[in-house]
């Protein structure tokens, strides 16, 4: 494949951040190819179309956040087959993020570690940005979500104010919305996951949610939580409670892990943040398939976390997932690891005798205990 043997390697001999940098630039000045590329890399097929909800996926392969945090290209990106897509993390003030260097590539391990720490625009310039591509026709024609972070400089204790200023602002301009209360990149934010911590901020941005839709006589958005797969089941549990409580729409399942470094092979294995990709494929499974179990498939599940290919996708699915998000899987797979996956699930499906995608959620439970045997380093 000329990505794999020509492309990456390009790609990778530069600095990561200044390639995706480069990329998202040259993807901005591409919208004029949209219907070609979109025509090239959609697989249009029923069978894949996933409902959440009143959201309406045409297919359950979307784009995770941090790929573009500041809705820079959501539209040519988009057509590179994505079923639906995030942008950010969104943080209410605007914010430079960590000391670079912050980005890393580790190809030895088909992974990344990301230290970047909610670096974005802020959700007053991004939702402009936003207000100017609707008017100009140039929002993606799939669902839009946006993930809400924390800003760095607010303590835990102001956390639910300053979410519900970026939600507020941005409420006009997402199809849904991705609470990011996961990250390991910022100080404390974390907290925010314990079972107390999380009903407040849930209910208040829910009670937001429905006040802002009454008064724009529109549907509420659908809302999501993004959690960490560095936790025991019991505290999942625990969260899977507040969601229910409060009647989010789902979960996504999971962000990147700050602790599983072990059995890693670069040299660059041991740098802090946010490791994504091919180490954690199997942890996150077994996230996707405890929740799952433990709602008895009530509640929507976004799995996320080293895919690469339809295999990948077709596990998530099967222990529980209603759809699923790449993003280190692209970066490594190239352009057209979208397409390959919608394809390659077709084919699955096929095999297995199912008429419809939705068949296959939930179809086979993963090990419950292997996250409770995960060891921390």
């Amino acid at each position: 494949m000329l990505y794999k043997s020509l492309v990456r390697p390009l790609l990778f001999r530069r600095d990561p951040e200044k390639s995706h940098e480069q990329i998202l630039a040259l993807l901005s000045h591409l919208e004029f190819l949209y219907g070609t590329l979109n025509e090239f890399y959609r697989v249009a097929d029923k069978r894949l179309t996933v409902r959440i909800g009143p959201l309406t996926f045409p297919n359950p392969v979307g784009l995770a956040a941090g790929f573009d945090k500041n809705a820079i290209a959501p539209k040519p990106i988009s057509a590179f087959g994505f079923g639906f897509m995030e942008i950010g993390a969104v943080t209410a003030q605007a914010q430079p993020g960590n000391p670079k260097p912050r980005l890393y590539r580790l190809p030895e391990d088909h992974a990344l570690i990301n230290r970047l720490g909610f670096n974005n625009e802020g959700a007053e310039a991004i939702a402009l940005k936003l207000e100017r591509l609707r008017a100009r026709g140039a929002m993606p024609a799939i669902p839009l979500g946006i993930n809400v972070g924390r800003t760095k400089i607010v303590e835990t204790k102001d956390a639910v104010a300053d979410f519900l200023a970026a939600f507020e602002r941005l409420f006009p301009h997402g199809d849904f919305f991705t609470l990011n209360v996961s990250s390991p990149n910022t100080p404390n934010l974390r907290a925010l996951q314990e079972k107390t911590l999380l009903r407040e901020l849930l209910t208040a941005v829910q009670e937001k949610n429905h006040a802002l839709a009454t008064r724009a006589k529109i549907d509420f958005k659908p809302l999501f939580v993004k959690i960490a797969p560095d936790m025991e089941f019991s505290q999942v549990d625990e969260i899977i409670e507040v969601v229910e409580a409060v009647k989010l729409t789902g979960i996504v399942a999971t962000n990147a892990t700050a602790l599983m470094r072990e059995g890693l092979k670069s040299p660059v294995g041991g740098e802090p943040g946010g490791l994504s990709g091919r180490p954690i494929t199997k942890i996150v499974t077994s996230f996707v398939s405890h929740i799952f179990q433990v709602t008895h498939g009530r509640l929507p599940i976004i799995g996320v976390g080293g895919i690469f290919n339809a295999e990948d996708a077709y596990d998530k699915i099967k222990a529980g997932a209603s759809a699923v998000q790449i993003y280190t899987g692209w970066v490594y797979e190239g352009p057209g690891a979208v397409k390959r996956i919608n394809r390659g699930l077709l084919k699955l499906l096929d095999r297995d005798g199912l008429k419809h995608l939705s068949e296959a959620v939930g179809m086979e439970g993963r090990s419950t205990n292997q996250a409770g045997s995960f060891k921390r380093s």
